[in-house]
């Protein structure tokens, strides 16, 4: 009796991604020159991780099949992913995007309620929707200006946006 076949599913391919980019590491490390330098190598910051242009994911992620998010009215114009996100000390999530540039589903989620109307406005907003719906999440969602930056971005990719809105700059009445 046989047994039953190997699985050749996400796992499997994260395995074989995983070898490929140590193996990729090792042959880079190997053909590049030694560094003779006798100065310390810059390392990142503390800063660095809880800011939320830091918005990439460095981990594993998965494909998510495209559908509709809610508060959002539309199919993304952007792919899809799921990755876990990190709530960092000032209470925002991150990763934004994985790695792919795909928009991570729960750090949508995690936003859904505090930038609601921001990522509800659909494909084809004017820039001053956008700004009444940053606004209107400051006032009903009661998002920080980080967390509607953050909401924003999170929008943007989702719906293909190119305004260039800075939301913690946007003045509300």
């Amino acid at each position: 009796m046989r047994s039953p076949p190997r699985s050749s599913g996400s796992w499997a391919a994260v395995a074989s991604f995983r070898m490929l980019l140590v193996v990729g590491l090792l042959a880079g490390a190997c053909s590049s020159p030694q560094n003779t330098s006798t100065q310390p190598s810059p390392t990142a910051s503390a800063s660095a991780a809880a800011s939320p242009s830091i918005s990439i994911s460095p981990g594993a992620e998965s494909p998510v099949p495209a559908q509709i998010l809610s508060p959002a009215p539309d199919l993304p114009v952007a792919n899809l992913c799921s990755t876990q996100i990190t709530v960092t000390a000032n209470g925002n999530a991150i990763p934004l995007l994985c790695q792919s540039g795909a928009v991570n589903v729960p750090a949508w989620r995690f936003y859904a309620d505090v930038s609601a109307s921001v990522l509800g406005l659909g494909l084809n907003p004017t820039a001053g929707q956008v700004e009444a719906a940053i606004c209107d999440d400051f006032k009903r969602g009661h998002a920080t200006k980080v967390e509607e930056d953050s909401g924003y971005k999170l929008a943007s990719t989702y719906y293909g946006w190119n305004f260039s809105i800075d939301p913690e700059k946007v003045t509300c009445q």
